[in-house]
């Protein structure tokens, strides 16, 4: 892996004040990373204890733990959401120190974080599998500080591979509040675009859920005077994609609502934004299922270099564990020495194919187009 790499938000610019002989998007903090060395593998151990030390870069930055607003599902796809936030933030990462206590390495590192990515920049590193979600709700005309509603739609989300982020995780940057409105109460598309690049998300998701009471009586029965209250729910949302603004998924609810009942105006409530939730979800994911599958198309990996067929075959065998790949992965050719070819079907960013390669052992990344990256192995002994 390349020390450029790095991690970093770019909602991050009240910090930047501190900053003297860098430019103005620019700020050096100085962070600890550690990682376990196994296996004596100590090049693998100091590569990840360098990823862990520009996390921390970014939540010194930041001010908060990255890891607890993304919502993910596994840790695999927490360390993608991770890498796809790497690349183009750090500018620069020099090792101050590097000590071993038994099998645990620590580096202290000073690192160099972009605070903005220029919109093409953004662009590219925008994941087709991470959601911002931003819905607002209402009950009888006022605000309802209830997020029961997010939480379902965003454990949806996680299920079928996305991972989420919470627009409230901007909050802190300047015009959030006029972009959250149009967002949520218009779905605008500029609004969608901002939102997307400031999280690296290609999908945003916006709307708001309206409940009103539409029955509140007493009846009396053999188990005396009980309470019937209904609650009924209306829903619209769309889902933006943040680089075009286009909407790719939409959700209205019946004209009539969708109803819950219950003994007291709580329980209804509930039960109204159950089905309502389940609604949602269900057409929301049957067409960004149907929207991540025109993502896919062929994409091509060239490695200059392979001294061997063992590492030609041990390359492809890590790339049969890329996420996101939907066919098996074709051997294009080896040539020993020289230029061998992989391909498969791919549906999200290149980026994020560029970043895996760059850090499986022996391969640095040289090149890299939408369909297309360029390694060069580079012997072990040379990586460290």
């Amino acid at each position: 892996m390349n020390v450029r790499l790095a991690l970093v938000l770019p909602f991050v610019l009240a910090v930047l004040a501190g900053a003297q002989d860098l430019p103005l998007n620019l700020t050096t903090v100085t962070a600890r990373g550690q990682a376990t060395v196994y296996a004596g593998d100590l090049a693998a151990a100091r590569e990840e204890a360098l990823v862990d030390a520009q996390r921390n870069a970014l939540e010194q930055v930041l001010g908060a733990q990255i890891r607890s607003q993304t919502a993910v599902q596994d840790f695999q796809l927490a360390d993608d959401t991770i890498l796809s936030l790497i690349s183009g933030h750090v500018r620069n990462t020099k090792i101050l120190s590097e000590t071993q206590d038994g099998e645990t390495l620590t580096l202290e590192a000073q690192v160099d974080v972009a605070a903005q990515l220029s919109e093409e920049e953004a662009q590219a590193l925008m994941r087709n599998f991470s959601c911002v979600v931003g819905l607002s709700m209402t009950i009888d005309g006022g605000p309802m500080g209830d997020d029961r509603l997010v939480q379902a739609l965003s454990a949806d989300l996680v299920k079928a591979g996305f991972d989420v982020r919470d627009i409230a995780q901007l909050a802190a940057l300047e015009g959030y509040d006029g972009y959250r409105r149009d967002l949520i109460e218009q779905q605008d598309a500029e609004a969608a675009r901002w939102a997307g690049r400031q999280l690296l998300s290609n999908v945003v998701i916006a709307g708001r859920a309206d409940l009103k009471q539409a029955q509140k009586k007493q009846v009396t029965g053999f188990a005396g005077t009980v309470g019937v209250y209904a609650y009924e729910c209306w829903i619209q949302a769309r889902a933006l994609e943040a680089e075009s603004g286009q909407v790719i998924a939409q959700y209205a609810a019946p004209l009539e609502g969708i109803r819950g009942v219950g003994d007291t105006p709580q329980a209804a409530v509930t039960e109204a934004l159950k089905s309502a939730s389940t609604a949602l979800s269900r057409d929301l994911l049957t067409q960004l299922t149907a929207y991540s599958g025109k993502k896919s198309r062929p994409i091509t990996i060239e490695i200059e270099g392979l001294p061997s067929l063992e590492e030609y075959q041990a390359v492809k065998q890590r790339l049969n564990n890329v996420r996101f790949r939907d066919s098996e992965v074709q051997d294009l050719g080896f040539q020993q020495g020289r230029t061998s070819t992989f391909r498969f079907d791919y549906s999200e960013k290149i980026a994020l194919v560029a970043l895996k390669l760059d850090r499986m052992p022996g391969l640095e990344v040289t090149d890299r187009t939408a369909t297309k990256v360029v390694c060069r192995y580079v012997a072990p002994e040379a990586t460290e």
